[in-house]
């Protein structure tokens, strides 16, 4: 690739990237700091919610070293790339409601006026109640261009028709019409063995909860991607359930992609009209720092072919013809692996054609071009106080509105934040 650096040169980047993402952190924790009163991560970050100390540094023993060259190198934004003069992270603000709900997840940047979303406006959806279990949040946020917060949705936490309860996940998208589908995950306690199917929550432009959508092709809704025409969309669904609450902690290939087909109206819910399983295969494993790994973040570029994150593979792989396959594609193409890949999440599309990725194991965010080639990396998030810096603390990415930045969301300050020129 050509971009590397010496040590001594990237150990200056990494004071001087450590002591912005501090100071953002440090800002945050004096603003939030009543609101988060016994919430957010605890003392020991290497002890998740629900885990015992012994149990977590088993389960993250391997995920730990998944980072490999992407922790040890940088890959500079090559000329022409998105990430290319793109060195400013601002703090937009604290996603945490007053209810205590932390560990932010999806991020959906809104462009249009309809109900109580505005253009400008950010939605993003918290996972972990305020005792930091996973798979227990259940609000949505709306964050103004203003940077003030407010909550668009509070779902109940017993919702009849989403199996197991609520537990928001990246799976969220807006649809034209204002319907905001979102998954979830659930479990009582933080564990995988209390996990439920989950379901979609249908929530109309005003929040409320309008309706669900569950069924035998979704068990553990995890990530989204949607094609949308109004009064009808095609919505993709990676789950990460199959067959790993009887895999006792091993990893199994089961993850798959759902298609499924939409109708809407400006005053009807969102009805399913078929549903086909486009990708399969991909391996799952339970996981201490987010509950479980699998296929995760979805995106679909203008030919319909489908990218997704696929986790455990260490690769974004590419499932053609998503919009029309009859069947599936296993586990696709392999568009890039490695190199500064590091358990792949959140996926975006950026607006010279490329694709955006968040890793999960440290806190860079990768560019990959169509055919391929990894261009350039931000490091992100570099809280030192993850082995390695950043790690677990990304997940939703989103191109900004104005298509000039990176929205991103920090799990150890619980912020949404813009990664800029």
């Amino acid at each position: 690739m050509g971009f590397g650096m010496t040590n001594t040169a990237k150990a200056g980047v990494r004071r001087s990237r450590v002591s912005k993402v501090g100071t953002v952190a440090a800002v945050t924790a004096a603003v939030v700091a009543g609101m988060l009163t016994g919430c957010g991560h605890q003392a020991d970050p290497a002890t998740p919610a629900g885990l015992e100390a012994k149990d977590a540094q088993a389960l993250n023993a391997g995920q730990f070293s998944d980072a490999g060259a992407a922790a040890r190198t940088t890959l500079a934004p090559q000329p022409g790339s998105f990430l290319a003069g793109k060195a400013s992270v601002s703090t937009i603000a604290a996603t945490t409601p007053e209810n205590g709900d932390v560990n932010p997840y999806a991020i959906w940047p809104v462009t249009v006026n309809v109900g109580t979303l505005h253009a400008g406006d950010v939605l993003v959806d918290n996972f972990n109640n305020k005792s930091n279990n996973q798979g227990t949040g259940t609000t949505v946020v709306d964050v103004h261009p203003d940077k003030s917060l407010t909550v668009f949705a509070a779902v109940p936490a017993n919702l009849p028709g989403c199996p197991g309860g609520v537990g928001l996940t990246t799976a969220m998208v807006v649809l034209k019409d204002g319907w905001v589908l979102v998954g979830s995950l659930p479990t009582t306690d933080g564990k995988l063995g209390t996990a439920g199917a989950g379901c979609l929550i249908e929530l109309n432009p005003t929040g409320q909860v309008a309706g669900t959508i569950a069924g035998d092709y979704l068990n553990g809704p995890w990530a989204a991607a949607v094609d949308d025409h109004g009064d009808a969309a095609t919505l993709f669904v990676s789950n990460t359930l199959n067959g790993l609450k009887d895999a006792a902690g091993k990893p199994v290939n089961q993850g798959n992609v759902v298609r499924i087909g939409l109708s809407q109206t400006p005053t009807k819910a969102p009805a399913v009209t078929s549903h086909t399983v486009i990708a399969d295969g991909f391996a799952e494993k339970e996981d201490a720092s987010a509950l479980v790994k699998g296929p995760t973040g979805l995106v679909l570029d203008p030919a319909g072919n489908l990218y997704v994150g696929d986790n455990l593979g260490n690769r974004v792989a590419v499932v053609r013809s998503a919009l029309t396959r009859p069947d599936s594609a296993k586990t696709g193409d392999t568009l890039s692996a490695d190199g500064q890949l590091a358990n792949p999440l959140g996926l975006d599309r950026a607006p010279n054609g490329d694709i955006l990725v968040a890793n999960a194991t440290n806190g860079k965010i990768v560019e990959i071009t169509p055919d391929g080639k990894q261009v350039g990396e931000y490091y992100a998030n570099q809280d030192v106080a993850q082995d390695p810096p950043g790690n677990g603390n990304l997940f939703g990415i989103a191109v900004n509105q104005t298509r000039d930045g990176i929205y991103f969301v920090n799990d150890d300050s619980n912020t949404l934040s813009l990664l800029h020129a």
